[in-house]
């Protein structure tokens, strides 16, 4: 799948908020067939295809900065937070 420098860094910026491949690929004009390869690509762990690599670099951008917010206010005694941090560090 070739697609340009600003369509992948489109899928990157929409992963980030976490917004479906559906929508994503709405937005940066993919046609069925390569809202499906696309898909597939995305379940397939394709980690070579580039959009492979910017839909989940995105998407873990939003992760680590959500987790070092929970941490932050786990350390500053957030009870939830704490439960949060538990778990993923049990995981």
């Amino acid at each position: 799948m070739n697609l340009t420098t600003e369509q992948l860094k489109e899928v990157e910026e929409m992963s980030e908020l976490f917004f479906s491949a559906r929508d994503i690929s709405i937005n940066i004009g993919l046609d069925a067939d390569e809202f499906a390869l696309f898909e597939t690509f995305l379940e397939g762990d394709v980690y070579e295809e580039e959009i492979y690599q910017a839909y989940h670099r995105g998407r873990l951008q939003t992760e680590i900065a959500l987790r070092e917010s929970i941490k932050k206010a786990a350390l500053n005694g957030s009870s939830p937070s704490q439960t949060l941090m538990q778990k993923y560090s049990n995981s």
